[in-house]
């Protein structure tokens, strides 16, 4: 009894004591947050857009991408699949009388490995931009990704942050909350990774990578990128300022699903990385139930057991809060409302979040906008173009 009484006291300290080191690296990072100042000139980019199915904020991601400002030479690619996506039409009447924008069909094309591909093989920019159709992006989004690989990175990537499009759902707070998960990792240059919603490469590194020859074969651009990188031993530059915006309203179930298929791909192609994510969440998910069971006992292990959860309480509330004070941007889009709500979710996206990794372990299949993809996918992939 002694034995478990200690075993779950040591718990709950190192549980307490990890969400206070998190905290005091949240402070560390966003006080150290410079960015480059870019002076010189300026690159030439291709920015492609890879373009399944209805977003649901789709014009309105496309037009903020197509409103850069930019000092210099700029072409946008859409990837489409085929002529019945109801995405064509929408894209198309966005980008009529847009000289540097143009659709390129990817017909037959199963991932978004296949539309970046496709687009990399018809880009002319010296720099290669990729970004996601959910993305909705300020006017200098783009200066300050290429900022970042003028002053010496190989690969520059930001983040997503999800806010309701039309009203404030569960849903989306818990997909929203789920999400800060990558920007941690963002926070760390040794777990970064080039993040395939929006990452900025030069198109040299692209081609002397071959990369066209293997995304096809990965569900993952991001995996592809980051191992290309990380071979070479370049830097992944991260920069919150270009930080971009998913507007869209969701339920439970719908994060649920969507939080497992994002797990999905850390497991198929990272399983460290999984087993991490689960043993810190299993940690935080135990942490007040053993409080509580062992409060009758020590009374003031309640009180312990409660620091993880109040500690990411105002971690987000924080990270929140500077996310907002990037800009004029931020700061109309994340309401303050939202923001209290959002730092609140994360005492309900620890069980969450380890019901969606305890589904993910599991899961042998996702559903990605239509297309049906297996272990044995990503097996055959691995086989048929292994990384070099």
């Amino acid at each position: 009894m002694v034995i478990l009484l200690v075993l779950a006291l040591l718990m709950l300290i190192v549980a307490s004591l990890s969400s206070i080191l998190s905290l005091y690296f949240e402070f560390k990072y966003w006080g150290g947050l410079r960015e480059p100042d870019g002076d010189g000139g300026w690159p030439t980019v291709t920015v492609i857009m890879p373009v399944r199915g209805m977003d649901q904020n789709l014009e309105g991601n496309v037009r903020s991408v197509l409103g850069q400002r930019y000092p210099a030479s700029v072409e946008y690619l859409f990837i489409i699949d085929n002529l019945d996506d109801p995405a064509y039409k929408i894209v198309g009447n966005v980008i009529k009388g847009c000289g540097n924008a143009r659709i390129i069909l990817n017909e037959g094309g199963l991932s978004k490995g296949s539309a970046l591909a496709r687009g990399i093989g018809e880009a002319k920019g010296d720099v290669v931009v990729f970004v996601d159709s959910d993305a909705y992006v300020h006017d200098t989004w783009l200066l300050n990704l290429v900022k970042h690989l003028k002053a010496g990175a190989g690969a520059a990537t930001t983040y997503r942050f999800y806010s309701p499009l039309g009203r404030l759902s569960l849903g989306t707070l818990l997909k929203a909350s789920f999400n800060m998960i990558g920007i941690t990792a963002m926070q760390n240059k040794t777990a970064r990774f080039a993040w395939g919603g929006s990452t900025a490469v030069w198109r040299s590194l692209l081609l002397k990578w071959n990369v066209t020859k293997y995304l096809p074969h990965y569900l993952s651009d991001d995996y592809v990128i980051t191992h290309m990188a990380h071979r070479d031993g370049l830097e992944i530059s991260f920069t919150p300022r270009s930080m971009v915006i998913t507007l869209e309203d969701t339920n439970v179930s719908e994060a649920f699903r969507w939080a497992v298929r994002q797990l999905w791909y850390v497991k198929v192609y990272g399983f460290s990385g999984f087993a991490l994510y689960a043993a810190s969440y299993t940690l935080y998910a135990l942490t007040l139930p053993i409080a509580v069971a062992i409060s009758a006992l020590i009374h003031w292990a309640l009180a312990l057991g409660l620091v993880p959860y109040v500690v990411g309480v105002f971690k987000d509330y924080y990270r929140v809060s500077r996310i907002r004070g990037l800009g004029p941007f931020y700061a109309t889009i994340i309401k303050g409302r939202y923001t209290y709500a959002l730092a609140l979710a994360s005492i309900i996206n620890v069980y969450f979040s380890w019901a969606a990794i305890l589904a993910t372990a599991l899961t042998r299949r996702i559903n990605w906008r239509g297309k049906v993809f297996t272990v044995d996918d990503v097996k055959r992939g691995v086989e048929q173009a292994p990384l070099p």
